[in-house]
């Protein structure tokens, strides 16, 4: 019994002693894993947060590659446009250099225009000094339109004794003429306009003014007529120097009208000789000087004087 109660008691402090290291170790179990549930619990929330953020990184990568995807087509886009603009670059380039060829080509065809047009002026400058000597040659050679018994040294046109012939039969002639002229070449109704010396009081005045008339109308010359020589001559009285002034105001005229500035026949009176004084002035007042070659006539009824232009005087005595 006793060796049974010890054997009993030994079984019960090894089993106590069984149970409370059981007891310890079990414990010390729970405690581990209450450790390790703690640790898995951070791991797991270390874990979140890694994958939080490796899902933001995933965001802002596509979002990168998005932009990357833009850039990519902008810089496409952009290559495309060089390429462009670089083409028509080198067809610019092409273009200027082929304008500036032929922009060089008309600088030298303008030059070589530019020389034909100096010898074409040089030549039109001699055959123009060439045409005025040959007119001045010819108005010297010319003989004079006025009958020479007109021209004679006789005081008196009336007294000269020319059969068939009379100073007064000339000056009706000269206003026959004149008035064919006005009727031709300055009347704008020829057939039924009456004649203008009909009523007129200074036939002389008259038949000049129609010359300049009928030159402006026939030539284009501006030629006008100032009068201011009265009654100086008469051709009632004197129809021998009222047909020398007319032919030498006709030929002073014709002389004007091949000039290319307007001018003004004036005719004045003269009280030197009693007569009266033709000469051609710029019409404007402007000190031109007209290159009019005097009458090839030689009289003593005219008085020629080219000293600051031509004037010729038709004297009266």
């Amino acid at each position: 019994m006793t060796i049974l109660a010890l054997a009993l008691g030994l079984v019960a402090v090894v089993s106590i002693a069984l149970l409370m290291t059981t007891r310890r170790s079990l414990a010390r179990g729970r405690a581990d894993l209450q450790a390790a549930d703690e640790k898995k619990a951070d791991q797991s929330a270390v874990i979140d947060e890694m994958a939080s953020a490796a899902a933001d990184q995933l965001d802002q990568l596509r979002e990168l590659e998005t932009v990357i995807e833009g850039a990519e087509t902008e810089i496409t886009r952009l290559e495309g446009d060089v390429e462009l603009k670089a083409s028509t670059g080198a067809e610019l380039e092409k273009a200027l250099i082929v304008s500036a060829a032929q922009l060089s080509e008309q600088e030298s065809e303008l030059g070589e225009q530019k020389t034909e047009l100096v010898d074409l002026t040089h030549q039109t400058e001699r055959l123009q000094e060439q045409l005025e000597q040959a007119h001045l040659v010819a108005s010297k050679r010319t003989a004079s339109a006025v009958p020479e018994v007109l021209l004679s040294s006789s005081e008196d046109g009336d007294t000269l004794d020319v059969p068939g012939f009379s100073p007064a039969t000339a000056w009706r002639l000269e206003l026959v003429r004149s008035e064919r002229t006005w009727r031709y070449s300055v009347s704008t109704n020829p057939l039924e306009d009456a004649s203008p010396f009909e009523d007129s009081e200074s036939p002389l005045r008259l038949a000049i003014e129609i010359e300049a008339l009928a030159l402006r109308e026939d030539v284009g010359a501006f030629i006008g007529i100032d009068w201011q020589a009265g009654d100086a001559i008469n051709p009632d009285a004197d129809p021998a120097r009222a047909h020398l002034t007319l032919r030498l105001a006709q030929e002073m005229l014709a002389a004007a009208a091949r000039e290319v500035e307007p001018s003004t026949l004036m005719i004045t009176s003269d009280e030197d000789s009693g007569g009266l004084s033709l000469s051609i002035v710029a019409a404007d007042g402007d000190d031109v000087d007209f290159n009019i070659p005097p009458p090839p006539i030689a009289s003593e009824w005219i008085g020629i004087d080219e000293h600051g232009g031509m004037v010729v005087t038709i004297k009266n005595d």
